[in-house]
């Protein structure tokens, strides 16, 4: 009896278990079923409170974050999302966000297999996941909304927007808009994986600089999407069917993946870059078919590469640019013979009568991790790249180059000129890599002992996108202080020519570039009478490197 009244209230406790279980599942409807929550269905709306007991969350970043504790490789999770604004991170929080690890801030990062992210709207407009972070505005480095490791990730009917330098326009409630943080564009990134197999289906691609949408992946593919971009941010192992992009700007890809490459086919692209589109910055092989191209320039010329690499595959076939067949032939001809760069070996005495050629750490940039290494080259005479390209002369390889020229003689030099021809990589004007503590300056009435004197800035700052701020400024011991009002500066591009003049109290400064010109002057507070010449670098190298064509000093 006793058993047979044990199994009884077993089996009643299991029936209100079950009755329970039910009751705690959530009901929505997708494209006209009925679907329940469970713990392999999750469902996100920020008009609920999360309860992880009936699988409901209220807001997408705790639905993945439950998904990550219960991953399991074997099961699909899929997170169904109700229309709404998500932000990841928060656009108020007035602390800059910084690196865990690495040189990359993320909004969130995820260990995550088979997992579905599905929009419950086929608007993709209408189920919005946001940051609005970038490299300088609100970061430390180049914001990025999601990394993930793992595989068999899919994505529909959902906007992944980095809102920085994009205004977020939500219409099904304005009252949800946000203006961007600012108009100079920085990288903003959306989303780097490691892992393979991602797919995304009626996505939409906000930002601008490095979008960056699930880019790593060994394959990625696109289906009825939308990207809105500049430079360096395509993935660069995806396939791109029936999507549309708008190209802000001349190279929507740094480069390919060499084996995988990037396809396109049946896609629709609308080009603002007037003169010539390339696809990247540097050589890699991509494919379009049956792809119509539109442009504002009716002479717009599309090209694969500045110097396509014939070892890549790119080719081209029934596509279109306004209407007119367009055919991008597949680089045939062999590379131009391109002298390798000769590299300037390190001169770190300061000797009368000679250069001093290293590699020299300011002190305003000792928030900033890198760290001058002068047992290895920081110039060469080589070639520029990209705005600077075809020109030659001396070359940053290394960051903090710096070049000095003490005179030979110890008598009073009252007044002092110079002349420097230079040559910036970045040919929109903004002359380094990003707003981190990267200038240039250029120095005459200079002690290199002791590092004092006065001279010209260029640096990049987060409030220009296409262009410098300029400042003349005085160095006393190797601290720098400005002596005027910094100025923006559009002619910091190739053909730039820079006049420092120093006489009595005065220093003036001409900057010369395609026809026009720039001036400042102010008083030096403490004249000298040094006669020394001094040039610092602390920009990134390669793309980001200026060509210093000559110097000529009086």
């Amino acid at each position: 009896m006793k058993r047979i009244l044990t199994y009884i209230l077993s089996l009643a406790l299991m029936a209100i278990l079950k009755v329970s279980m039910v009751q705690a599942q959530i009901k929505f409807m997708y494209q006209g079923r009925e679907i329940k929550t469970s713990p392999r269905c999750l469902y996100v709306s920020d008009d609920r409170k999360t309860s992880e007991k009936k699988h409901v969350f209220g807001h997408v970043s705790e639905a993945l974050r439950y998904a990550e504790r219960n991953n399991d490789s074997r099961d699909t999770t899929y997170i169904y999302i109700e229309p709404s604004v998500y932000w990841l991170d928060n656009p108020d929080d007035k602390e800059v966000r910084r690196p865990r690890t690495g040189n990359i801030p993320y909004a969130m990062e995820l260990t995550l297999d088979n997992v579905r992210l599905v929009g419950l709207s086929a608007k993709p407009e209408d189920v919005v996941l946001a940051v609005n972070r970038g490299q300088t505005q609100g970061a430390d480095g180049n914001y990025t909304m999601l990394h993930i490791k793992g595989g068999n990730i899919t994505a529909e009917n959902i906007t992944f927007g980095n809102y920085c330098n994009v205004d977020l326009v939500y219409e099904r409630d304005k009252s949800k808009n946000r203006k961007k943080r600012k108009d100079a564009i920085v990288q903003a990134q959306i989303a780097i994986c490691d892992g393979d197999n991602y797919v995304l289906r009626n996505c939409r691609f906000i930002s601008r600089l490095n979008l960056c949408p699930f880019v790593g992946a060994k394959h990625t593919e696109f289906y009825d999407c939308y990207f809105e971009c500049t430079d360096d941010a395509l993935c660069g192992t995806g396939v791109y069917n029936h999507c549309r992009f708008t190209f802000y700007s001349g190279k929507p890809f740094y480069t390919t993946d060499r084996e995988v490459g990037a396809h396109f086919v049946d896609c629709d692209i609308y080009s603002k870059t007037h003169g010539t589109q390339y696809l990247t910055k540097v050589s890699g092989p991509v494919t379009m078919k049956n792809c119509r191209w539109t442009s504002d320039d009716q002479g717009l010329r599309i090209e694969w590469d500045k110097r396509p690499d014939p070892r890549n595959y790119c080719v081209m076939t029934d596509c279109t640019l306004n209407g007119k067949p367009l055919n991008v032939p597949t680089p045939t001809e062999p590379l131009p013979v391109s002298l390798p760069p000769f590299y300037i070996q390190p001169q770190l005495d300061v000797v009368p009568g000679q250069w001093t050629i290293d590699c020299h750490k300011p002190l305003d940039t000792a928030e900033y991790p890198w760290q001058p290494d002068n047992t290895k080259a920081a110039w060469a005479y080589a070639e520029g790249v990209d705005g600077a390209e075809n020109q030659w002369g001396m070359v940053q390889v290394q960051k903090g180059a710096r070049l000095m020229f003490t005179p030979k003689t110890s008598e009073p030099t009252m007044k002092q000129e110079c002349v420097v021809a230079l040559d910036p990589c970045k040919s929109a004007g903004q002359g380094f890599g990003s707003a981190t503590g990267q200038y240039l300056d250029i120095c005459i009435k200079f002690d290199t002992k002791t590092l004092t004197g006065y001279g010209l800035r260029f640096v990049r700052t987060p409030d220009y996108d296409h262009a410098v701020e300029t400042v003349l400024v005085e160095y006393v011991n190797g601290k720098v202080a400005p002596i005027c009002e910094p100025q923006r500066c559009d002619l910091f591009k190739k053909g730039c020519v820079v006049r420092l003049n120093a006489e009595g109290k005065t220093l003036k400064a001409q900057i010369e570039q395609g026809g026009e010109t720039q001036q400042m002057d102010a008083e030096m507070p403490h004249p000298n009478d040094f006669g020394g010449f001094h040039l610092q670098h602390t920009g990134s190298t390669g793309a980001s490197a200026t060509v210093i064509r000559s110097i000529k000093i009086k």
